[in-house]
């Protein structure tokens, strides 16, 4: 047994934070030759997210308890078995129809580990004590980084790091997040599953530093609690942290062979066999083959091309395509063409042709509108919102009326982002028009409006994302402070000498009062 040959240790907490509720749910098991170790967080506004979180992490144990296998499938599985059983009871119970939970799991075959998660929920792989690798998130926030108009370090800290763009319970299908190859454990390495409560109030280098700390792992969940509940911000979400500390490593799992995949190649080595001898005996099909292979292959290009967003190698590789295509065109017409069928293969090459220059046409739309997207988050960061605002707009036209390749562009994420993004910049450009107002009362000497407006100007560059105007007002307000205690002080000593003159020089002493 694969367990007795390694040495697997697994610790948690989890608790409700300044919350009512816990809506955390952790669990794991360990058996004679896999593991698995499954985290969920319901969502904190829904009825029934502490009953959506137990029920997907106890869905989950089970069905892997059922059928114990390491490969990236059965995490496909089990998620899915988990999705179905949460929508299960949201039709079984009315008051839960609404409820969701973001799903983490991981599965061990004691010498390697795969994970998948759905929403927030976070792994974190340490070695050495340091971060090596940590799961993606399904957040708003998380396009933000992929689009590298946030920062990863800031994540922690923006509005939409829990604004979820898939959950375990919702209503179409589910696309959860599931490496495709196995990462080879080393002794020492840790496995953390966590919940936004916990991540959000600890990063990855307070967690490394903590580490270092305290090499008793007790000692060290108890140190990670008390950093978690010692957070500045005033509501602490429910957290909960499991620690995987992998002190022993088994052997590598041998790889059974599969009589049915040598079956299968033994039959497509026949197969290309078969092709070839009749590729022998009509060479024009061959060739004809052999032309729309390459254009295949140029197709292939250009779809992956498009998906990296490298839209001129796209465009680039579609010609090629087109060109190919064009050698299908018979020269043969009349009554050699008639009885050679030139005229149908004629009119096929001229289909596939049409069909590549449309796609030509979408790509360079595609193209235009990411170009302005790119435009546009300079201008955005550059603090140009006018015409920030209309480069989104332009891009977000395209892509709504434009359906090709939506889901390899995540169009629809795309398009919240740029929602996201055309009213940032509708709120900043308010609150550059109040900053603005500021400073005009500022001039003219009304310095409580000033710093009204000031304060209404650094809580729209806040919670839109330009927290580094926020330091420009505040030396203006700290400005404002200074004159306002510097005007009083100087009313206060002109008070003291007028009443020191009053006894003595009842002139003097009405010049110093006026």
């Amino acid at each position: 047994m694969r367990k007795e040959e390694a040495k697997f240790e697994t610790r948690f907490f989890s608790e409700a934070g300044t919350k009512g509720k816990n809506n955390d749910y952790f669990g794991y098991t360990q058996l004679d030759n896999y593991a698995i170790w499954v985290v969920a967080d319901g969502y904190d506004e829904e009825a029934g997210a502490d009953v959506a979180a137990k029920l997907a992490v106890s869905s989950a144990i089970e069905y892997f308890m059922l059928r114990p296998r390491f490969n990236p499938e059965v995490i496909k599985e089990i998620m899915e078995y988990a999705n179905l059983k949460v929508k299960e009871k949201q039709e079984e119970t009315e008051k839960y129809s609404l409820m969701h939970t973001s799903l983490l799991v991981v599965i061990s075959n004691y010498n390697s580990f795969l994970y998948g998660n759905v929403g927030n929920t976070r792994l974190y792989h340490l070695r050495g004590g340091y971060v090596i690798s940590q799961s993606r998130d399904d957040t708003i926030a998380q396009l933000l980084v992929d689009e590298n108009a946030l920062d990863m370090n800031d994540m922690k800290y923006h509005r939409q790091r829990n604004d979820l763009l898939q959950a375990i319970g919702d209503f179409g299908k589910i696309k959860p997040n599931i490496i495709k190859n196995p990462v080879t454990l080393q002794e020492n390495d840790m496995l953390c599953l966590t919940t936004i409560g916990f991540w959000e109030n600890i990063d990855e280098r307070e967690m490394e530093v903590e580490i270092s700390r305290y090499p008793n792992k007790d000692s060290l969940l108890r140190s990670l609690e008390h950093k978690v509940m010692a957070t500045t911000r005033e509501s602490v979400e429910n957290y909960t942290f499991a620690l995987v500390n992998v002190e022993k490593v088994a052997s590598p799992e041998p790889v059974e062979k599969d009589k049915k995949k040598f079956w299968i190649k033994v039959g497509l080595i026949s197969l290309a066999v078969l092709v070839i001898i009749l590729s022998l005996t009509f060479w024009n099909i061959s060739k004809r083959n052999n032309i729309i292979k390459r254009a295949a292959v140029y197709e292939e290009q250009a779809n992956d091309d498009i998906v990296k967003k490298d839209f001129n190698n796209a465009i680039e590789s579609f010609k090629l395509e087109k060109a190919e295509l064009e050698k299908l065109k018979p020269k043969s017409r009349g009554i050699i063409g008639f009885f050679t069928g030139a005229n149908g293969k004629r009119a096929d090459a001229e289909k596939r042709i049409s069909a590549v220059n449309t796609k030509i046409s979408q790509t360079s739309k595609l193209q235009k509108a990411f170009q302005d997207i790119n435009e546009a988050n300079q201008l955005f960061n550059s603090g140009n919102y006018d015409e920030a605002s209309r480069k989104y707009q332009e891009a977000k036209y395209v892509l709504e009326e434009n359906t090709y390749k939506k889901d390899e562009l995540n169009t629809d994420e795309v398009l919240t982002t740029l929602n996201a993004r055309i009213d940032s910049s509708s709120k900043l450009k308010e609150a550059l028009a109040i900053e603005t107002a500021g400073n005009q009362a500022f001039s003219a000497g009304n310095y409580n409006l000033a710093k009204e407006n000031y304060k209404t100007a650094s809580e729209l560059y806040l919670v839109n994302g330009r927290a580094d105007y926020v330091a420009n007002i505040e030396r203006k307000i700290a400005e404002i402070d200074d004159k306002a205690k510097t005007e009083y002080s100087g009313a206060m000593l002109t008070e003291n000498q007028a009443d020191l003159l009053s006894p003595t020089d009842t002139n003097k002493s009405r010049q110093s009062y006026y």
